[in-house]
C-alpha cells in the first residue's frame, strides 16, 4: 500500500493515495476533527492512476499524522 501524500503548499491542498477507501477514511478523520472544507475522492486524472482529493482549508500536521499513526 502506498503512503498518503498530502501537499498543502498552494492555496488549495491536495491528497493522493492508491486506494479510494483510504481517502474516504482520511476524509472521515479530518471531518471528525472539525475540518469540513474538502472534496470527495476522485480518480487522479493527472497521474493516470490512484485517487486524489482537494483540501480547501489548511489541515494541521498533528491531525494528518494522527491518521497515519
Amino acid at each position: 500500500m502506498s503512503a498518503l501524500e498530502v501537499d498543502q503548499s498552494g492555496e488549495i491542498g491536495h491528497v493522493h493515495h492508491s486506494q479510494r477507501q483510504f481517502l474516504l477514511d482520511f476524509m472521515n478523520h479530518i471531518k471528525s476533527s472539525g475540518y469540513l472544507l474538502f472534496s470527495y475522492p476522485m480518480p487522479d486524472q493527472e497521474r493516470g492512476s490512484g485517487w486524489m482529493m482537494f483540501l480547501y482549508e489548511r489541515i494541521p500536521e498533528e491531525i494528518i499524522n494522527s491518521f497515519e499513526a
